[in-house]
């Protein structure tokens, strides 16, 4: 019979506020509150996606409820935090976004828990709720039962542009906010090794630098990323595990740059065919350029890319031969690009010629200025 093994993200899945990775500052907020038992009533938290929101709400609900808490620091052992996760109320509100569902949570609230001595109400992508839930919930959020804690997540930040979005605010006015940020590259490498370890395999370091720069912030996405690669690990060389990460977008991506950067608008044009026959979006291939752009200034300025070591090279000889001007206007012309509706060649193509346009006139500036001199 096959044995269905959890992901690794849920194996992984923090269990304690100093476990989260990359939200310091939140971490020691929430720690603060169990610390003078100052938890609020109604707490928003907002970010990227697999920044730890879920998690964060779900450790909060176990902490508040410990009959032995050290600090921050759960027992793991007694009935709170056996149970709390029980008694508590998770709520996808995108497929749960009417009134009718919040309504009914409602008349559930007066209710004390079961197990515990306090109820989590966790409602992911709270953004999705329509304004006559969130209007709903108002009241109740802003007076909730003593025994009631609300936890909303999600990955917007509302605007007054409609009535959801103006319902929204007003809800987040009566929460607690705490802003999630992307993970940084080295906590989430710190991470994957750490995982790498605890699954007794070994994965190279460009393979797990793939991994987070495929993975854009989102630790549970980078976790996830590990879980198919080490099904390959052992059978596949590292090279082969890093081309079925990206296919060939990244390296022909990394071609037109280089030949945007140093090369000339014959090879760029070409590149640009050869991405596009391979079945590339022009705006993947856009978001990859700027991705470069990025990499360049960072190794101008001798800070840290986290690349493949062969990528890493080939960026280093880009960047030692380009000005920073013609990286930035390369970087304007992608995010144009990327923030675009576009995804046709014509649009790369025409990126790549006002680039070179823009080389072309600013090599005929410095050469009058020679002239001149």
């Amino acid at each position: 019979m096959m044995v269905t093994q959890v992901n690794l993200f849920n194996r992984y899945r923090p269990q304690n506020l100093n476990e989260i990775v990359g939200q310091e500052a939140i971490s020691r907020i929430l720690s603060n509150a169990l610390l003078k038992q100052r938890v609020a009533g109604a707490y928003l938290l907002r970010g990227s996606r697999g920044s730890g929101k879920t998690s964060v709400a779900r450790i909060l609900c176990k902490a508040v409820n410990c009959e032995q808490l050290k600090g921050s620091t759960t027992c793991g052992e007694c009935n709170g935090c056996k149970f709390a996760l029980h008694d508590a109320v998770e709520i996808d509100a995108a497929s749960n976004r009417g009134i009718d569902a919040v309504r009914d949570l409602i008349e559930t609230l007066p209710f004390r828990p079961q197990h515990v001595d306090k109820k989590f109400i966790i409602i992911d992508e709270a953004h999705q709720l329509t304004s006559a839930a969130l209007n709903a919930l108002l009241k109740v959020v802003e007076e909730p039962p003593k025994h009631v804690h609300f936890v909303f997540c999600t990955t917007e930040n509302p605007s007054t542009d409609t009535d959801t979005d103006k319902a929204f605010v007003t809800l987040s006015s009566r929460c607690q906010i705490l802003q999630f940020k992307k993970v940084a590259p080295k906590a989430m490498l710190d991470k994957l090794a750490r995982i790498c370890l605890a699954e007794n395999t070994i994965v190279s370091r460009d393979i797990l630098i793939s991994i987070i720069s495929k993975s854009d912030g989102s630790l549970r996405d980078a976790e996830n990323i590990l879980d198919s690669i080490l099904t390959l690990s052992g059978s596949e060389p590292p090279e082969r595990i890093i081309q079925f990460l990206y296919g060939e977008v990244e390296q022909l991506s990394l071609e037109l740059f280089r030949n945007c950067c140093i090369g000339t608008s014959t090879d760029s044009l070409l590149s640009a065919r050869k991405l596009w026959d391979s079945g590339a979006n022009p705006i993947e291939v856009a978001e990859f350029l700027v991705k470069f752009v990025t990499d360049c200034l960072y190794l101008k300025h001798e800070l840290t890319v986290y690349r493949p070591s062969d990528t890493v090279e080939q960026l280093k000889e880009i960047s030692n031969n380009i000005e920073e001007s013609i990286l930035t206007t390369i970087a304007e012309h992608f995010t144009t690009l990327s923030r675009s509706n576009r995804d046709d060649l014509l649009s790369l193509e025409l990126a790549i010629c006002d680039i070179f346009t823009y080389r072309t006139e600013k090599t005929v500036l410095v050469a009058s200025d020679i002239e001149v001199w």
